[in-house]
């Protein structure tokens, strides 16, 4: 036994030293050279390509079967003009001996000089989509892979490559449809030992140019790498990328980005994960960690993403990004995050969200649903913000104008109302949004509202406003509307509801001159079309209806209006002024019906102390004027030492004394005063009471107790 194998042995032995022989022997007499024509045909016929070989091939034999190309070139065979691919040199060699035990023992595999052009045309094809067997890949398809399946062993082959080296390589992919270019040039990749199952070094650096926008990005990148082959894995540990980054979207200047973390990708399990991520933007500086599962069908992301405080003003200088102007010079200093990442390829959403933001924090969550569509989606909540602070600083005004009170005393024609556009309906149009937010506090134009809420929706040119409350000047608010861009012209609704609202303190804090004081509850239902102020005030309609409370009318005295009228049906003069600057009132209610811009009113009561006022009358908002009449009811005069000019007593109770308002919308309260036509109708009528109450006076005189039912008779026919 021992000899056989001792004879077997020398056999293999001695076949090897042939085989070795015979392969020095080819080394020596042959010369791949000559076959050119051959290589190139081969590649036409298996691989689709057009090869170019400029420089002569090199080889060697033992013991590495080695070989060497320079100048070669690659092009679709359709095309063999538009290069592909151009390699200035490539080499690697292959040891002979390990190839008989099923090993692949490969030395340096370095190609130099390496540029790529890469084009997807007019029609959306790339000028790379021709490349391969196609037809030998086509018929498999058409079998169904019904071929003699390989076994493990025939698939999996034990193999290391000393190291990879690739210089001086370019990529240039231009898009023709969208006309993007994307250049990545002097790209130099450095590998250790390729061995299956062992970490090895792997360094990465190049340069990313685009041209829309302008950018140039300087990538760095060292990781400790491992894979499995069987298994498809791949590991990659200690990963440390720099970006250095400037370009049109930082104006010029110079970002750096750094990452660092540990990665997986596991093809057989279809997930990619990013771990003991950390990562630096400025003074910015995040930790977290990202997963992909279902990497070859519908890849899904989740992570975790922690930002630690930082200072957002400064930041977005490091970006070159122009600050808005703000109130508060100090906005956007204080900022951190928290969140749940959750996303696929087409969105990404923040859940489990805690956002600080100078001081304020809100919970919930936002993201976007869709990026094409730019779909945002949030829903947030928290105590207290302040958005006056990110709003332009307002200037101080004197307060001139919040001091007065009956509307303006100015009797000169209102400025008309403007024909520009309001609303950016191209925008407004263009919105996917879906959201809510809820603040036990929301400050806006230097008005504390509490709570607030508000809900929106807009889709498809709709905008919706589902929900906005709050609490404000001591009352409520609840509002709904809606903007249809749809339709042309556009169309606005707007329902809403105020209840208990000091009407005083709204008029003050938006420096509007106060016309009434007390507790305001309105309802109204209004729409408007168009897009300017102009047509909004000729196409406003719908209903609404109000009611004050405890208050006063503003800069007008009605009592004194009432004693004019009196004095002048008694034909006597005032002995001075009666009342205060103001008319007070315990309830003041309407209703209101409003089209194309014409407000009318029939039904307007306000209960004074010893009167009932009634009014009616129209607004025209176009022309910005009023024509109201105000009927003064007296119910008796209560005050100790009445004038005797505007003496009432029971003769004046019922007659209604008249007060016109007419004029324009901002001197509305000044604009009122004693109707002179109309007091003449009163005079008149108390003349005929007067008669009539001497003539039943001379009846009771004349007939006294006698003939009760005659006198009656004849009083009811003057009464008549």
């Amino acid at each position: 036994m021992k000899a056989f194998a001792k004879v077997l042995g020398l056999v293999v032995f001695g076949i090897a030293v042939l085989a070795v022989g015979v392969l020095f022997f080819l080394t020596r007499m042959f010369d791949p050279n000559d076959y050119k024509e051959e290589i190139q045909q081969a590649a036409r016929e298996q691989a689709n390509i057009e090869l170019t070989l400029g420089g002569d091939i090199g080889w060697s034999l033992f013991p590495w079967l080695g070989i060497e190309l320079k100048d070669v070139g690659v092009a679709p065979i359709e095309h063999p003009d538009q290069s592909l691919a151009q390699v200035g040199s490539l080499g690697l060699g292959v040891k002979v001996l390990p190839l008989l035990r099923r090993q692949l023992r490969m030395s340096d595999v370095i190609l130099d000089d390496v540029h790529l052009q890469l084009v997807k045309g007019d029609d959306g094809v790339g000028n790379w989509a021709s490349i391969g067997p196609q037809e030998s890949a086509a018929a498999e398809g058409a079998d169904g892979g019904s071929g003699a399946p390989s076994t493990t062993e025939d698939k999996q082959m034990d193999f290391a490559v000393e190291s990879v080296q690739v210089t001086n390589a370019s990529v240039r992919y231009e898009d023709r449809q969208s006309g993007q270019v994307l250049s990545l040039d002097q790209a130099n990749l450095t590998t250790g030992a390729l061995i299956e199952g062992e970490p090895f070094d792997v360094s990465f650096l190049g340069l990313l140019t685009t041209d829309k926008p302008a950018l140039r990005v300087r990538l760095d990148m060292k990781t400790v790498a491992q894979f499995d082959l069987g298994l498809k894995r791949y590991e990659f540990s200690a990963v440390e990328m720099k970006v250095d980054a400037s370009g049109e979207p930082f104006s010029g200047r110079a970002i750096n980005l750094q990452l660092q973390g540990d990665g997986l990708l596991d093809l057989t399990a279809q997930v990619a994960e990013l771990n003991q991520l950390r990562m630096s933007l400025g003074d910015m500086r995040a930790t977290g960690a990202l997963k992909v599962t279902a990497l070859d069908t519908a890849p899904t992301l989740a992570g975790q993403i922690d930002v630690a405080e930082f200072d957002g003003r400064d930041l977005l200088r490091d970006l070159g990004q122009e600050l808005p102007d703000m109130a508060d010079p100090g906005g956007l200093s204080q900022i951190a995050l928290s969140a749940k990442l959750d996303g696929s390829a087409t969105s990404m959403m923040l859940r489990d969200l805690s956002l600080l933001v100078d001081g304020a924090t809100l919970k919930g969550q936002m993201g976007v649903a869709d990026f094409e569509r730019q779909a945002l989606r949030f829903n947030l909540a928290g105590d207290s913000l302040n958005l006056d602070n990110y709003l332009p600083a307002v200037e101080e005004k004197d307060g001139t104008a919040s001091q007065q009170t009956g509307g303006s005393k100015s009797t000169a024609a209102p400025a008309e109302w403007s024909d520009e556009s309001v609303l950016p309906l191209e925008r407004l149009a263009a919105l996917d949004v879906d959201g809510s937010l809820a603040l036990k506090q929301l400050t806006l134009t230097g008005q504390s509202i509490q709570p607030f809420k508000v809900e929106v929706v807009a889709r498809d040119g709709r905008i919706q406003l589902k929900q906005l409350d709050g609490g404000i000047f001591s009352g409520t608010f609840a509002s709904k509307g809606e903007i249809d861009t749809r339709q042309t012209p556009v169309k606005v609704s707007l329902t809403s509801e105020i209840a208990g609202l000091d009407s005083l303190a709204a008029q003050q804090a938006y420096d509007v001159p106060a016309q009434v004081r007390g507790d305001l509850n309105l309802n109204m239902d209004l729409s408007m079309r168009g897009n300017s102020m102009r047509r909004w005030m000729n196409t406003l309609g719908g209903n609404a209806r109000f009611q004050v409370d405890d208050g006063a009318l503003l800069g007008v005295n009605l009592e004194q209006q009432l004693c004019r009228a009196i004095a002048l049906a008694n034909r006597k003069s005032l002995s001075g002024e009666h009342g205060s600057e103001n008319t007070p009132f315990r309830q003041l209610n309407g209703s209101f019906s409003i089209r194309d811009g014409q407000i009318t009113n029939r039904d307007l009561v306000a209960s004074l102390p010893g009167i009932t006022a009634k009014g009616k009358g129209e607004v025209n908002l176009p022309d910005q004027r009023l024509d109201y009449r105000i009927g003064l009811l007296l119910e008796g005069d209560k005050s100790d030492m009445p004038d005797e000019a505007c003496q009432v007593n029971e003769r004046y109770v019922g007659v209604e004394w008249p007060v016109r308002c007419q004029g324009y919308l901002h001197n509305a309260a000044s604009s009122c005063g004693v109707d002179s036509e109309g007091v003449t109708r009163v005079a008149g009528q108390l003349l005929g009471n007067e008669a009539k109450r001497k003539l039943e006076e001379r009846i009771d005189e004349k007939l006294g107790d006698k003939a009760p039912q005659l006198r009656d008779a004849l009083k009811g026919l003057f009464s008549n």
